[in-house]
């Protein structure tokens, strides 16, 4: 019998073991406004391309206006939650903003809804509404937002 103790890897891998294959990170920009959008799975394996290309991005930027679109999300585990409460203190702390698109019956949104993470996000059902939110907000005098759309 070995004496040799059993690890767990420090990441879960898939079988394909190229996170490129689970998760696409897709980003651009709207004049002043930064837009994410992530298509697959977001995990412990994949969230670190998410953070690397936020750090590309941010880096640029000292208030950030960021749309994180999650609306092509297959799967997002708890890793996922996590970087994305990092990322709205970071956003948060440097002067920026932070809307999260989430569609009402996709699985990410049964993981916000479930542990009460929609209520410390700005969550909106679109794209053309995160943009309005946030240029109405570029809009408004400082502590002035509106909430009306047409």
């Amino acid at each position: 019998m070995s004496a040799d103790r059993i690890l767990p890897s420090p990441l879960p891998r898939p079988m394909t073991g190229d996170s490129d294959m689970l998760l696409e990170v897709r980003t651009w920009r709207l004049e002043s406004l930064w837009v994410l959008r992530l298509l697959g799975e977001l995990d412990a394996f994949t969230a670190p391309r998410v953070r690397v290309t936020l750090d590309e991005v941010a880096d640029a930027h000292r208030e950030l206006r960021l749309i994180v679109d999650l609306t092509q999300l297959t799967f997002m585990a708890s890793t996922g939650v996590g970087l994305l409460l990092e990322v709205r203190d970071w956003v948060g702390e440097r002067g920026g903003h932070l809307i999260v698109i989430l569609t009402p019956d996709s699985r990410p949104r049964r993981l916000f809804d479930l542990t009460r993470m929609a209520d410390h996000f700005e969550v909106v059902e679109s794209l053309r509404e995160a943009v309005y939110a946030l240029r109405q907000i570029e809009r408004a005098p400082e502590g002035n937002e509106t909430d009306e759309m047409p």
